[in-house]
């Protein structure tokens, strides 16, 4: 560590002293978090630390650090993840770490040697390695947090007052989810369930604020990357964008509440009929492969009704507590950097594998010339035409950006994003039809035999010289500590997720001629990109 600085594994002291429920109401108030934290306790760290004695700026880190391929990785990693904190149902919930003697594999560590690892890959290593803070401890380096955006001008200030609020709004709905689905349990079903306290799945408030404390240096990481013009900023924080309307939030809150009674009463059951869904029978279309046929998340319908496509984006983003967009943004900067090495051969086509409802896709879109062709596959119908809207709003908001700023973009300027209804594992593209494709939260709910096959489609239809970035879950050996924790995600009807932490990711595309390029996490999301080769260039020369 740099003389000055936090070091964030010492243990520190504190005068202030908060009780469970102030720190979580400090917590839900984080968007003016700074005013509750006396100036004395507000210490100038930073959220990333620069390796071989680089010195640091006055300002957060954009650029990147990375290890020479073939170095040795090293071994720690720590902290506390949104999927570990929602692992048990049960009062006894608490982090756990791995053992000493555990030999299962390790592959977050293990594929460290292959990629160029930004310098993310060794700050959540190192993030409280040496035991989590108390809740009063994660509460004041939010205040810190605040205060290196209040450094930054107007532009920063604007980007974390949004984003805490973000946090602040989703942390409420949990609340008021978990209250919903007491009072449901209490009043309609007349009995009481596992879960007694105001927060969910029994949470204290170190693990709460630990939530917090992983959004607010997420939202850190994202604008040093925005900053540092690896991609541009959030397109959903411009003025008047719908999802900041009350009407919205009213709305998707509702929807949240209602969900979150079902969800957490099937998670309670855990019987097979909480897992069914309408396409289990098997009499329904072949379309829809066994290991999609489950209500993943215990969510209503899975993937398979439109009401459950209305509520996604804000049933993930109240389990990450806003931070979900940002972890995403991962994705982005080598996407970005490979629009510059195929100018002169535009249009760009982009494929996205799993869209989902599409909201990724367009802040893919949004960092990427407008005449870039964009293809999005999912399985459900329902999320497609979920997608299909999000695309169209993006066009419209981007076209008055670009004319706002004197352009001349019409109304067919910028061309709506293809979207199929296809499997995975099986594209209906061409060989070498898109110069990059992306791929985010799919492996996780993959079984490994399934993971091969997309990657060996998603290599196929790739073209020599493009870029394929892969987005999920951190597995096994990115954060040790969590390790022995990450199993019990699976509680949460997620039944492929302890083996795909155990999954050489890296070997299903270099099986199929990938080779590994880039690394980079953030809280609980890593991204890994690829590149084809060229036939008949030499190593290094494909540029």
């Amino acid at each position: 560590h740099q003389p000055n600085e936090t070091n964030h594994n010492a243990p520190r002291t504190s005068q202030m002293k908060l009780t469970p429920a102030s720190a979580i109401a400090l917590g839900a108030l984080l968007g003016s978090v700074e005013s509750f934290i006396p100036r004395s306790l507000q210490a100038n760290s930073h959220p990333l630390q620069r390796t071989r004695g680089a010195s640091f700026s006055n300002s957060i880190l954009g650029s990147t650090v990375h290890v020479e391929r073939g170095a040795s990785a090293e071994a720690e990693v720590s902290t506390i993840s949104a999927e570990t904190a929602t692992r048990s149902a049960s009062d006894d919930v608490r982090e756990s770490s791995a053992s000493d003697n555990d030999t299962s594999p390790s592959p977050g560590l293990e594929e460290n040697s292959k990629f160029d690892c930004d310098e993310s890959v060794q700050y959540w290593r190192d993030f409280q390695s040496d035991g989590f803070w108390p809740a009063e401890e994660n509460v004041r380096e939010i205040g810190n947090i605040g205060s290196r955006f209040a450094q930054l001008g107007a532009k920063g200030m604007r980007y974390w007052l949004r984003h805490a609020g973000r946090s602040g709004y989703f942390a409420v709905n949990a609340l008021l989810g978990n209250a919903g689905f007491l009072l449901h349990e209490r009043l309609v079903n007349n009995k009481e369930t596992t879960f007694t306290g105001a927060l969910p799945f029994n949470m204290d408030s170190s693990i709460a604020s630990r939530l917090f404390l992983e959004a607010a240096l997420s939202y850190e990481q994202d604008y040093a990357k925005v900053s540092a013009g690896d991609y541009r900023e959030p397109w959903d924080m411009k003025p008047n964008h719908r999802q900041s309307s009350l009407i919205n939030v009213a709305t998707q809150t509702g929807r949240f509440v209602s969900e979150a009674i079902g969800t957490l009463g099937r998670r309670g059951r855990g019987e097979q009929k909480d897992k069914d869904i309408w396409i289990t029978d098997a009499a329904s279309p072949s379309l829809y492969p066994d290991y999609y046929r489950t209500a993943f998340h215990y969510q209503g319908d899975g993937w398979m009704s439109k009401k459950s496509a209305d509520v996604y984006e804000t049933s993930t983003e109240t389990l990450f507590l806003g931070r979900q967009d940002a972890m995403q943004r991962t994705s982005l900067p080598p996407i970005v950097a490979h629009v510059d090495r195929i100018a002169g051969r535009r249009p760009m086509k982009v494929l996205e594998v799993a869209c989902g409802t599409g909201r990724f896709m367009t802040f893919v879109r949004d960092n990427l010339p407008l005449d870039t062709e964009y293809t999005a596959v999912d399985l459900s119908p329902y999320y497609l035409d979920a997608a299909r809207e999000n695309d169209s709003y993006w066009r419209q908001r981007r076209r008055e950006e670009e004319n706002r700023n004197g352009g001349d973009v019409g109304r067919n300027d910028i061309k709506p994003a293809r979207l199929v209804q296809a499997q995975t594992e099986n594209l209906p593209f061409d060989d070498e039809s898109f110069d990059a494709v992306v791929c985010v939260y799919l492996y996780h709910e993959s079984p490994r035999g399934i993971r091969e096959k997309v990657s060996a489609e998603m290599a196929r239809v790739l073209k020599q010289g493009g870029s394929l970035v892969l987005t999920d879950s951190i597995q096994r050996g990115d954060r040790p500590s969590l390790d022995a924790g990450l199993a019990n995600f699976e509680n949460m009807n997620e039944p492929y997720y302890v083996d795909y932490c155990q999954d050489d990711l890296p070997g299903h595309f270099e099986r199929n001629g990938l080779e590994p390029m880039t690394k980079i996490v953030r809280s609980t999301t890593k991204s890994l990109s690829f590149s084809k080769p060229v036939s008949g260039v030499a190593e290094g020369d494909a540029e």
